[in-house]
């Protein structure tokens, strides 16, 4: 998705490719880069601060929240925004700058999403060029792909932006892309109401609560739309329930009565006698 002023690409820097080299060079092709001070100086970024500036670049903060639904929408509608959400585990949302930038036929910007994010398991959709005569803020739409939730916040860091001079490009530009800030605001508005669902392709949680819900909602909807069967069952069910109880009964029934006969017999057993020893014949008899 191309955004005003703002076209797609990659991310990644390789050290390898042309633009790997330039930006450890900081000049491609003649041009060379804009740093430090001269980048508010030169209104290249408009409500900017000087605590954004890093090295040769600059961090664009975020100033709105998008959360994706129906739901979502309608409590920004009533005047409900967001300056903290905590984004779930392949939940994306949207996220527009605070700042605004006004770019001359002579600067192009670069936008590539900050390592502290990415190492947090988020991706951004859309970064990659800033073209020349833009005027407006920018927006990307963040997933977070890590297993447990991400806290966004208005005013958190989330683009580092580099800006590159060069040759004026008035005739190769023909459409320029600028916007106003509550125009686009409408604009991802209805992005995040009707083109994107809430989670990255739709795909459920498949955790422990996913799993029981489902099992008792086709438990429940097997038992109403089948009734029948679920009566029959249910009464052999119940049969065999009382005749397990039944013979359980009777089982301990003639086990108490194995017990009181082997114990009548125990104690009526016949004492043995006394032996009785013969008489010893006496002397002289």
């Amino acid at each position: 998705m191309r955004l005003r002023g703002h076209k797609a690409g990659k991310s990644a820097l390789p050290m390898g490719s042309s633009l790997g080299r330039w930006y450890a060079s900081g000049r491609l092709s003649g041009g060379k880069m804009i740093v430090g001070q001269k980048i508010l100086d030169q209104g290249l970024v408009v409500n900017g601060s000087r605590e954004c500036l890093k090295n040769s670049t600059y961090d664009l903060t975020i100033g709105e929240i998008f959360p994706m639904g129906k739901v979502a929408a309608k409590k920004r509608a009533k005047g409900a925004r967001s300056r903290v959400h905590y984004l779930e585990p392949r939940e994306m949302i949207w996220v527009l700058s605070h700042e605004e930038f006004g770019m001359p036929l002579t600067v192009t910007g670069l936008a590539t999403l900050r390592t502290s994010l990415t190492n947090q398991g988020l991706l951004a959709l859309n970064v990659g060029i800033i073209d020349p005569g833009f005027a407006g803020p920018i927006s990307t739409a963040l997933i977070n792909f890590s297993d447990r939730p991400r806290r966004i916040a208005v005013g958190d860091k989330f683009f580092r932006i580099v800006f590159v001079e060069h040759d004026d490009v008035k005739d190769f530009n023909k459409s320029p892309e600028n916007t106003e800030r509550v125009k686009y605001g409408n604009e991802i508005e209805s992005f995040a109401y009707s083109d994107f669902s809430r989670n990255f392709l739709n795909v459920p949680d498949f955790d422990d609560d996913f799993y029981y819900k489902r099992f008792w909602l086709i438990l429940w909807s097997g038992l109403t739309r089948n009734w029948y069967i679920t009566l029959a069952v249910s009464f052999m069910l119940m049969t065999t329930v009382w005749f397990a109880v039944e013979d359980l009964k009777i089982h301990k029934f003639y086990c108490n009565k194995f017990f009181e006969l082997k114990s009548i017999l125990t104690n009526s057993t016949p004492t043995t006698p006394p032996a009785i020893s013969p008489p010893v014949p006496q002397q002289g008899q």
